[in-house]
């Protein structure tokens, strides 16, 4: 079913490669082998990659030749490929293709356990195929699948948190068996469809309808193979597993696994899977489960598709979230056709659509927290607009949860932000993470100042948390208006940068976040 990663080292195709980074992945399982022929990751992103994919087991073959002078994009492939779930890169012609490989896409692959093997640099004579042949003979030749259920469990554990999900895990397990997978309700209605391949157009749900077949029982009709089993969940009921396979039969211990990888799946994730419910189209959306998205959207009648405004609310005290749902649904639905909120954990979730007014989307959210009575037990709101489908809404929770943990550190006096000042603050921690020469760089703008207390509160709090308003900035100073003026003129001649000109302050501002989230 797959291959050790460090066994592979061993054949003689890879013999004399060298394992550059990522060190400690080598025990990971290598199920696929793919090709990166275009590595810039910004075109890739938006033109080929497959919307809600993850390429957990997969291994890629690239020269990075679209991107051999440019270490930047070189940096961005590597931390791109392990978003989506790459193991590491098989990289070829370094020494000719590729100059070299620079140390800094090394350090970035070693920060993220991201295997590199460079075969030998300098190397005209080396052919693609003579590795594609062995390795993939290793990972199709026949192996016991006794450890499926370990298998696909290791490769979810290995997931980003919010990406562990029963459908990530039909989707890993199809990938497995080469294999159509659907799992229903009691009522024969779709909760996940993953298609092998994914761009198969069969109709699958047509065919399961066409061949009945009895629980537990294995059929073959033509050139496929279909097995069925009804599984009992506590939370769920009873949930209908199929199984197509084209040309092979399933072996019976490939049934048996993958009955028991649905169960501990269900165990683990779904909670409450069947269910359906705005909560359950919250979830699909987030853990990037769209064949339940949609089907769910359809039953409650939701336009998912039409959802292109976000809020996020962080909330401190959830003992009144009914209230608050309740205030925030009436006050929104007088606004958009389109409604979704839900709290997650201990955030609000507002999804919205189909805006039916003329006013100004951008202070529907001021207004929201001018009036309502919960004030004290809402951390933050953060107004995300432009969303263009569900996976910007799941990326942009995601960045939410990266930073919220550091708002408060960053602005002392604020609640009402916007996802760019989101993006800023990400940025801002992404700096502080490279390194202390980059943080230095940075604050070196700030030295001037670095030693008066007095300027740099004024700085912080005008840029930060007053928004660079003269009078919000007295107000949260507990000083004149004027005073802030004058001290503002007197930062600008000492730093050489007009503060209130924003072409010459978002370096300070930037600054001044790194300054905050390293002296909290």
């Amino acid at each position: 079913m797959g291959v050790k990663l460090k066994d592979l080292l061993l054949l003689p195709s890879l013999r004399e490669a060298k394992v550059i980074a990522g060190h400690n992945s080598l025990t990971s399982t290598v199920t696929s082998l793919s090709f990166l022929e275009v590595s810039d990751m910004d075109f890739f992103a938006q033109e080929i990659a497959f919307e809600n994919e993850y390429y957990a087991g997969e291994l890629v073959i690239s020269s990075f030749f679209s991107i051999r002078n440019d270490v930047k994009k070189q940096c961005e492939a590597v931390r791109y490929l392990h978003s989506i779930g790459e193991i590491g890169l098989l990289l070829y012609y370094v020494g000719i293709v590729l100059p070299e490989l620079s140390q800094e896409v090394i350090e970035v692959a070693e920060e993220l356990d991201f295997v590199i093997i460079q075969m030998p640099k300098n190397n005209v004579s080396l052919r693609y195929n003579e590795a594609i042949v062995e390795i993939m003979m290793e990972i199709l030749q026949e192996k016991s699948p006794d450890n499926i259920v370990n298998e696909v469990l290791e490769k979810a554990s290995l997931l980003p948190e919010h990406l562990r999900s029963v459908e990530m895990t039909l989707k890993i397990l199809s990938d497995l068996l080469r294999a159509n997978i659907v799992l229903t309700n009691a009522d024969g209605e779709v909760i996940n469809q993953v298609k092998w391949p994914r761009t198969s157009t069969m109709d699958v749900i047509h065919f399961i309808q066409k061949n009945p077949i009895e629980d537990g029982l294995q059929l073959q009709k033509d050139e496929y193979s279909f097995y069925y089993k009804e599984i009992y969940h506590k939370d769920n009921g009873v949930l209908k597993l199929h199984i197509i396979r084209e040309h092979t039969l399933l072996t019976q211990v490939e049934c048996e696994q993958s009955v028991e990888l649905v169960r501990v799946s269900l165990n683990l994730w779904g909670k409450k899977h069947g269910e359906v419910s705005e909560y359950a189209l919250v979830q699909a959306i987030l853990n990037d489960e769209s064949e339940k998205m949609y089907r769910l959207a359809k039953s409650l009648s939701v336009d998912v598709k039409a959802i292109d405004m976000m809020w996020l609310l962080q909330l401190n005290n959830l003992q009144q979230e009914k209230e608050i749902k309740e205030e925030l649904l009436e006050h929104v639905a007088k606004y958009y056709r389109t409604c979704v909120v839900q709290v997650v954990e201990n955030r609000l979730i507002v999804l919205l659509g189909n805006y039916r007014h003329n006013d100004s989307e951008i202070e529907l959210s001021n207004d929201f927290m001018r009036i309502t009575q919960y004030q004290q037990m809402i951390d933050s709101i953060v107004l995300c607009p432009r969303m263009r489908n569900t996976t910007d809404v799941r990326n942009t929770y995601q960045l939410m949860n990266d930073v919220s943990d550091q708002l408060p550190s960053i602005y002392k006096d604020r609640k009402n932000f916007s996802i760019s000042e989101i993006r800023q603050v990400a940025y801002a921690l992404k700096l502080v993470q490279s390194g202390e020469s980059e943080v230095e760089e940075c604050l070196s703008i700030l030295e001037p100042i670095i030693d008066n207390k007095e300027y740099l509160t004024t700085l912080c709090c005008y840029l930060l948390d007053a928004s660079a308003d003269f009078q919000r900035c007295s107000e949260l100073l507990f000083i004149h208006k004027n005073t802030v003026k004058y001290r503002i003129k007197k930062i600008s001649e000492l730093l050489g940068y007009n503060i209130t000109y924003f072409s010459e302050s978002y370096e300070c501002y930037l600054a001044c976040m790194i300054y905050c989230v390293i002296n909290d």
